[in-house]
């Protein structure tokens, strides 16, 4: 037997292989890899570590539950739609300028990122650019910074760039 034969059929074992077990599923919100019927957000996967190589987090803060900030925001959320949001748990806040972003789990409500910002010393839930639910099959981190980034003009790109997720809803 010729060299190259072994080399060919090994090949196309391998192409067969990766056909019987993988395939691409075109949704709405993009592709994603199936891997013997398991989604896999192989873009995000990228996506997200491309930020964390490429992202400068020195103008963003994590915030503390002793912060100012962070004490408003609760209170903002808490009563942004009561009386669910009253039972509100921040898993993460973080803040860039006149801007904060918090991730929050509700015990009655799905779970939400939540931007807040202070215009002439007035904090206030930006309306159009509050997250709420879950991403799953998706990444959670750049489906949720795609999504706040692209409602909330004005906002430091650096605040959503440098938001990783916290919460177990969104890992």
């Amino acid at each position: 037997m010729k060299k190259k034969a072994p080399i060919a059929l090994l090949l196309a074992t391998l192409i067969a292989v990766l056909f019987l077990h993988i395939e691409l599923t075109a949704t709405s919100n993009g592709t994603l890899f199936v891997v013997d019927n398991q989604e896999i957000d192989f873009v995000g996967s990228i996506n997200n570590q491309w930020n964390r190589y490429t992202r400068s987090c020195k103008s963003v803060t994590r915030l503390s539950p002793s912060e100012e900030k962070y004490q408003i925001a609760q209170s903002l959320i808490e009563n942004y739609s009561p009386p669910q949001s009253k039972f509100a748990t921040i898993a993460s806040a973080w803040s860039a300028d006149a801007w904060t972003l918090v991730e929050v789990e509700f015990t009655d409500l799905l779970p939400a990122v939540v931007l807040i910002q202070n215009k002439e010393n007035q904090h206030f839930v930006v309306p159009n650019a509050v997250w709420s639910g879950y991403t799953k099959p998706w990444k959670s981190a750049p489906h949720i910074r795609k999504y706040i980034s692209s409602h909330a003009t004005g906002m430091p790109p650096a605040l959503t760039n440098c938001f990783d997720p916290q919460s177990q809803s969104f890992q």
